[in-house]
């Protein structure tokens, strides 16, 4: 029988590094599940866990050629043939586990393919879905989108500020009844929604 989390709605190291553990293997045994990857991120001083996902959608560094190509694809019968396929915006999330407030915190960056990472402006408008903008702005329940150094790579990076991730835990689990790996599903299930990151249905069975 797993054992619940020992300070509840806190995480200790292990049993964070055990929860990531835990979702990579239920991602490996689950099927039709719509993110690209999944990988634990080990280093000395300890565990990560990157999730990678592809949206299609348009990209606006690409659209003004598309638009002086119209015209002509319009009248060439090849044209279906010859298109550039769609970019896929791809993201990459990653989640660890923040030592100053002892919960999980999000980190993210995304960018389109053979293009350079892109700013927040593409990340209100692209990743995070419309019912939550106005929230995520003015720092909603689960604290807001802020960007800093990705703690591992020290690359500028996204991140979904976990100031609020222990009193909304809190709210809405039974501390008795908290696994770490339970744990990190709900948190995910709270943070990833507001940034396009749906947990599959697999992965609570």
């Amino acid at each position: 029988m797993a054992a619940f989390c020992s300070a509840f709605p806190f995480l200790t190291q292990s049993e964070f590094e055990g929860a990531c553990q835990d979702l990579a293997d239920r991602c490996t045994s689950a099927q039709h599940i719509d993110w690209s990857a999944i990988r634990l991120l080990t280093k000395p001083d300890g565990t990560s866990l990157r999730i990678t996902k592809r949206v299609d959608v348009p990209s606006p560094l690409e659209a003004p050629a598309l638009d002086l190509e119209e015209s002509q694809e319009d009248e060439d019968p090849e044209a279906l043939v010859r298109a550039k396929p769609q970019p896929s915006l791809q993201i990459d999330y990653d989640i660890l586990l923040s030592p100053t407030y002892q919960v999980p915190v999000l980190y993210f960056g995304l960018r389109w393919h053979n293009h350079g990472p892109l700013g927040l402006d593409e990340v209100y408008q692209y990743v995070v879905p419309e019912q939550y903008r106005q929230q995520l702005k003015s720092v909603g329940v689960m604290g807001g989108i802020s960007m800093g150094y990705h703690p591992d790579s020290g690359a500028p990076a996204f991140f979904v500020h976990p100031c609020n991730t222990a009193d909304a835990m809190a709210n809405i689990a039974d501390a008795q009844n908290v696994t770490p790996g339970s744990y990190l599903l709900i948190w995910l299930g709270l943070v990833g929604h507001c940034v396009n990151l749906h947990v599959p249905r697999e992965l609570y069975a």
